[in-house]
């Protein structure tokens, strides 16, 4: 079942009310090698027909967008090129070679908002912000790993007391700072001190 908690808005209202939002909160993202084992068991497919499959839909979204299109998946969806640029005052001063690629946005298709209408959730209390400093969590996490093979991303986040979102990127941060090196496990990432046995 999917989840959600209540967030508090960052403004409040004229009245001074606080008011909430309600959030996803997602278990994991499904990754491709996930899905393609999802779709070879439903048919004769292999898993190399898959991912031959979608990098040639990679490709091609690629080449459409570039020309200038949008590209629409009939049942899910059309992706759209969104441009940034500096602040316009005269458009005669604008040229191309300003404007740049900025990002490829979604928009999902009546079909799959239809079906996913009706969603059943079921609520989770927010995380409380983590009262430990940068340095305290990191000292916490090679203490840790000082005693154990590796650390996953759920133990960080209780070791740490912080979200998901946090443990993700401050363990990012460790291994791109060569802190920590990480290794896939099926559908989970161990990381582990760098420099170990087995790097």
């Amino acid at each position: 079942m999917a989840k959600y908690r209540l967030d508090e808005n960052l403004q409040p209202t004229k009245e001074g009310k606080r008011l909430y939002h309600a959030r996803f909160v997602p278990d994991y993202t499904v990754r491709e090698e996930e899905l393609l084992e999802s779709v070879t068991e439903r048919t004769a497919l292999t898993s190399a027909d898959m991912k031959a499959a979608l990098d040639i839909l990679r490709k091609l979204l690629v080449q459409w967008l570039r020309a200038g299109h949008n590209v629409e998946l009939e049942g899910i969806g059309t992706f759209s090129v969104v441009l940034t640029h500096r602040p316009i005052e005269d458009k005669r001063k604008i040229r191309a070679e300003s404007i740049d690629f900025r990002d490829v946005t979604f928009r999902s298709s009546a079909k799959l908002r239809r079906e996913l209408k009706g969603l059943p959730l079921t609520r989770v209390e927010s995380p409380e912000p983590s009262r430990l400093t940068d340095e305290e969590r990191e000292r916490r996490t090679l203490d840790y790993l000082a005693g154990h093979p590796y650390i996953t991303g759920r133990v960080y986040e209780r070791l740490n007391e912080c979200g998901r979102t946090k443990a993700s990127a401050e363990l990012r941060r460790m291994v791109a700072e060569g802190k920590l090196r990480r290794e896939a496990f099926g559908r989970v990432w161990l990381y582990k001190l760098a420099g170990e046995p087995g790097e």
